[in-house]
Formats: structure tokens, C-alpha cells, sequence
């Protein structure tokens, strides 16, 4: 996340929910980025 704004609010969230949900959350989100990264590679 080179982002400075996006990672300001990803630790915001953070801080709110918990570091466990959290983590959680990025887990899930880097197995749908490289779910979603695979299907495209099949279609090119």
C-alpha cells in the first residue's frame, strides 16, 4: 500500500475493529487479488 491516505485509513479501520479482524481482511482480500489474478491470466 504505497498510498499514504489509503494506509492512514486502513490503520484507522484497524484500530477501530482490531488487529485480528483485520488481518483477517487482508488475508481474504490477497486470496480474491490473486483468485481474480489468475482468471485473467486464463483469458489472455
Amino acid at each position: 500500500m504505497g498510498n499514504p491516505i489509503k494506509t492512514w485509513f486502513f490503520e484507522l479501520i484497524e484500530d477501530a475493529i482490531g488487529s485480528k479482524a483485520m488481518n483477517q481482511f487482508k488475508k481474504e482480500e490477497d486470496k480474491n487479488n490473486l483468485k481474480s489474478k489468475g482468471d485473467q491470466d486464463e483469458n489472455n
